[in-house]
């Protein structure tokens, strides 16, 4: 009796196992291109928010200042200029 029970249990075990084959599908490059000027877009923007930041530190005579503002303008611009478009 028990190894006919064994038996239908290891039978049940395969039928849940099973999983269905799923189709591959194909991921084109150009559907990449929007995602890749966005953030070329931030970094831009980034870029130019530290350097204003950077000034901001030199005139005022304060690092801390400058990286704090640079950072803040950064992330504003970059997100601005990525929306932007």
């Amino acid at each position: 009796m028990s190894q006919e029970s064994v038996t239908l249990s290891a039978e049940s075990v395969q039928r849940q196992s099973y999983t269905e084959p799923t189709a591959r599908v194909m991921v084109d490059s150009d559907d990449h291109e929007g995602s890749s000027h966005s953030a070329e877009q931030f970094g831009i923007g980034l870029s130019i928010g530290f350097l204003l930041g950077g000034v901001a530190g030199v005139i005022g005579d304060s690092l801390p200042i400058g990286v704090m503002l640079g950072l803040t303008f950064g992330v504003v611009l970059g997100i601005y200029f990525m929306e932007r478009r």
